[in-house]
């Protein structure tokens, strides 16, 4: 994986903070959380390469709104880390959208979400873990001054991975009906 660029430090992992769908999430030094996806612990290199192609495009098509990620592999090869600044906010609710600020931020991350899947590229995850049973955008904090980051950069795609793909067809499918739904709820 070119974005791959050495070893994370394993003592500078602290303890989880935060569980999502995909992800643990450790702090890491001070100001930073690493985040170990059990997707691409369990798809090995096909998950790496995943990780790589998800985090390009969403980049390419989020561009400012992607929270920054370094990627560092563990001293044996085996994990990959992502490393991120460490963000403060909550999730991103409809009614934040009564906010002018935070609405026409709303507006361009749509209308890259949009150019995303118009580009041949499967959707991104905005739901996350948070979505499942509320109408949030998980994967899309409000920090405390009013800025909109996407914190995860998973595609809902999986096409071509083997047995992995076959044991998780049903939960790919639930997580993009419900990725469609609330942000259908969200567009209203």
């Amino acid at each position: 994986m070119d974005a791959i660029l050495g070893s994370y430090d394993k003592s500078k992992i602290g303890s989880l903070i935060a569980w999502g769908g995909d992800h643990f999430v450790y702090k890491y030094g001070l100001d930073k959380v690493i985040k170990f996806s059990i997707i691409e612990f369990l798809m090995g290199k096909d998950g790496r390469v995943k990780l790589e192609k998800d985090y390009l495009a969403s980049k390419k098509y989020f561009g400012k709104y992607i929270l920054e990620t370094e990627f560092k592999i563990s001293s044996n090869n085996k994990f990959i880390g992502a490393i991120q600044p460490k963000v403060t906010g909550k999730y991103l609710y409809k009614e934040d959208l009564s906010d002018p600020v935070i609405l026409g931020q709303f507006k361009e991350i749509m209308a890259a979400y949009y150019g995303l899947i118009a580009a041949g590229n499967e959707q991104i995850d905005l739901v996350g873990n948070g979505g499942i049973f509320k109408d949030c955008l998980s994967n899309i904090f409000v920090t405390p001054n009013k800025e909109l980051v996407i914190i995860d950069t998973t595609l809902l795609e999986f096409k071509g991975i083997g047995i992995f793909y076959i044991v998780f067809y049903f939960i790919l499918h639930l997580a993009i009906w419900r990725n469609n739904m609330v942000i259908k709820n969200f567009m209203s």
